[in-house]
């Protein structure tokens, strides 16, 4: 016979769905500068299947979406009905979406404009926030563009930052390329950007208080942190930095990001599971990538949809 607590442990706390990149733009199919074929109007219906599919459920609790919504090519004078567009597939979600700012969002609009347009909380154009739902998860939203040379006014402090880092860094005069970049040099691109000191002292208080009211927490980012989880030319910035604060607390469980199309899973050095999602935009007509997520006490297992593949997050208990 099962023991109560046996059976108890086979019902998730709750469960969310998940998508990343969706890169919408009503325009012909392109590519990648590294020649992937690139869905920009299927993607959307990616979007809508994946929206049908968590409201069947009727037991998700939230969506998150990792960021990326429109594409860089959209044409601008689109932008903002793009956005909106994409925006309205999301609403149609029976529970709250919790969005998050890539570098192709932000080719499209200024961060003034669009964080009102996915109800992202905001306190002077930064775009990080957390949530708790239930007692037992606390999630973290990065703001990987907080140090970013593009979305921030031309003349902002964090733009100027940005622009210095890249000069010191990469010695190309595309910023976009990675040329003569050795390893985890690669990573500094003006496609990427890097997380501030006002955001990492916010992260710190954020897993003090999670530390305090035993709380795991996941760490969601468009951009990826660890290097076994994704190529080098896709990384924050200052991942290194990012990593090593969230490695002196035990409470983090899981990082889950987007951007680097591919995919990609790792458990790095203190336990810390990296999950870099398949991206909506590169599924062929008729396929699709996105994810539910059923959370445990001890795990976290993503069931993903065709291109998504599925995966098994273990804790150890702290």
């Amino acid at each position: 016979m099962v023991s109560v607590a046996g059976v108890a442990t086979t019902q998730p706390l709750f469960s969310f769905g998940l998508i990343s990149d969706v890169q919408y733009a009503d325009i012909p199919d392109g590519r990648s500068f590294l020649g992937v074929p690139r869905y920009y109007r299927h993607s959307i219906l990616v979007l809508q299947r994946a929206v049908k599919e968590w409201n069947s459920h009727q037991k998700h609790k939230f969506v998150i979406n990792l960021g990326d919504i429109v594409d860089g090519f959209c044409p601008k004078d689109q932008s903002i009905n793009a956005v909106k567009k994409v925006v309205d597939e999301f609403e149609m979600f029976r529970g709250p979406v919790y969005n998050m700012i890539g570098n192709h969002c932000l080719y499209n609009l200024p961060r003034s404009t669009l964080l009102p347009l996915l109800k992202i909380p905001t306190l002077d154009g930064c775009a990080y926030y957390d949530f708790s739902p239930v007692p037992e998860y606390r999630f973290v939203v990065l703001d990987s563009y907080d140090i970013s040379a593009i979305g921030w006014p031309q003349d902002h402090p964090k733009t100027l930052e940005a622009l210095k880092l890249l000069r010191e860094k990469n010695p190309n005069e595309d910023k976009n390329s990675p040329n003569n970049l050795k390893g985890l040099e690669r990573r500094f691109l003006m496609f990427n950007g890097g997380v501030g000191k006002e955001q990492m002292e916010w992260l710190d208080g954020i897993l003090q208080d999670a530390t305090k009211l035993k709380q795991k927490v996941v760490v969601t980012c468009h951009l990826p942190l660890d290097p076994c989880a994704t190529s080098e030319e896709a990384l924050l910035w200052n991942c290194d930095e990012v990593m090593n604060l969230i490695h002196r607390y035990s409470c983090v469980k899981a990082v889950l990001a987007g951007h680097d199309h591919k995919g990609g899973y790792s458990i790095d050095s203190h336990g810390v599971h990296h999950r870099v999602l398949e991206a909506a935009l590169e599924c062929p007509p008729g396929t699709d990538a996105f994810g539910s997520v059923y959370v445990y006490d001890d795990r976290i297992s993503l069931v993903g949809t065709d291109r998504m593949a599925n995966t098994d997050m273990h804790f150890d208990h702290q």
